[in-house]
């Protein structure tokens, strides 16, 4: 029918007389299609279905088969060419080798709600479960934030106090007392923080101890707790949780503000001793500035002592100068003239003590000369030579006379 109906899907483009024959199977695809969903809705309704129950329920089907035989076998004579859809007949002729019939309309809207119950519970337990894991990685990434934000802050305060801050700035090292102070502070807020986790974890163990011996009394005591109860109960721990998560909270808070408030406090006191140092450096400074100031000081006495004297001889100065007579031009012109002539008179006798000298040389070289030759002569040529000697001291004077009348006549 299908390979009749393909070869028949060409003809009909070009012959309208083939159109019911196309309309038939396009009818039939829709009911093969709409049998296919039914099939796979009832694979999936059995494959969830328990078969005992499915087993109880054909025995049932068969009990009311039996008592309504007759009316049965008339439903199933008429239903036979009954369609479902265009579908397949049913046959409900209740023979003895049949052991399931075809499902009614009732019977298949109960397998539908059936299958809608299951897929809505299926959805509403993912949905559950899905809320549950939500809930789980939102509690996961809210812990690893906090994870995260702290250690970004001890990341920053290290790099702030160890890296920057305790950086030797003259050799260029890290100071290793700010490094071992630091981390002793980092693990003295360690030690603190899980003491307050262990108080608080045995404070809840004590709790819940005290929670199940009381559980354990009015379990004793007979008494029986009511759905009420538990909801009471239930929402009570949901306002204690609140609570909790409130404490959590505010703890957080302090622990932010403790810590912001012990690094303010580390600046304070780093910011101190540089002030201190300071201080002392300004006061060495301070002292060296009174030094400085005494001595300038005395130097500025001592500069007014020679000031007042200065200004002293400088009044007795201008009084002299007051005092002397100041020369006039001509005065000085002739000074001045007197000064040449005596330089010109100078220079004339230098010359003539120069003559004088050279004259004395000659002569006493001349009278040692006359002396060697009387004494070489002997004693009977003393009378010549006595009377040679009166001759040359007479030329010696003669000679100065000379010389005398020279220097007369040169000045």
């Amino acid at each position: 029918m299908s390979e009749s109906g393909s070869q028949m899907l060409p003809q009909d483009m070009g012959d309208d007389q083939l159109d019911p024959h196309v309309e038939y199977l396009q009818q039939l695809l829709r009911d093969n299609e709409f049998l296919q969903r039914e099939n796979l809705l009832f694979e999936a309704f059995l494959a969830k279905v328990d078969m005992s129950k499915l087993g109880s329920m054909a025995e049932d089907d068969a009990s009311k088969k039996k008592k309504g035989g007759k009316k049965g076998g008339a439903g199933g004579a008429g239903a036979g060419p009954n369609t479902s859809r265009g579908g397949m007949a049913t046959a409900r002729d209740g023979g003895a080798g049949q052991q399931f019939a075809a499902l009614t309309d009732e019977e298949k809207n109960d397998l539908v709600s059936q299958e809608v119950e299951m897929v809505q519970a299926e959805i509403e337990a993912i949905r559950k479960a899905g809320d549950k894991d939500i809930d789980d990685i939102r509690t996961l990434m809210e812990e690893v934030d906090m994870r995260i934000a702290e250690t970004k802050k001890d990341t920053y305060e290290f790099k702030r106090d160890i890296i920057i801050g305790a950086e030797n700035p003259r050799t260029g090292k890290i100071v290793a007392e700010k490094m071992i102070r630091f981390i002793e502070d980092k693990l003295r807020q360690k030690d603190a923080t899980a003491d307050k986790l262990r108080l608080k974890n045995t404070t809840t163990k004590a709790l819940i101890t005290k929670l199940e011996h009381q559980l354990a009394h009015k379990e004793e005591m007979g008494e029986v707790l009511h759905l009420v109860d538990f909801d009471q109960l239930k929402i009570e721990n949901q306002q204690y949780m609140e609570r909790i998560e409130e404490r959590n909270n505010e703890l957080l808070k302090l622990k932010l503000s403790t810590s912001r408030t012990v690094q303010v406090l580390n600046n304070l006191k780093s910011s101190l001793s540089d002030m201190v140092a300071a201080g002392h450096a300004l006061r060495k400074q301070i002292a060296e500035r009174k030094q400085d100031l005494a001595r300038f000081d005395a130097d500025f006495g001592n500069v007014l002592d020679e000031k007042g004297r200065g200004e002293r001889t400088l009044r007795r100065l201008k009084l002299e100068q007051e005092d002397i007579d100041t020369p006039t031009i001509m005065d000085y012109i002739k000074l001045k003239h007197e000064v040449t002539e005596l330089e010109k008179q100078l220079v004339d006798w230098r010359r003539k003590i120069d003559i004088l000298t050279m004259e004395k040389t000659r002569k006493r070289t001349l009278l040692k000369s006359v002396a060697s030759t009387t004494q070489g002569g002997g004693a009977g040529l003393q009378p010549y030579g006595s009377g040679g000697g009166a001759a040359a001291a007479a030329a010696l004077a003669g000679g100065e006379g000379s010389g005398a009348s020279r220097g007369n006549s040169a000045r």
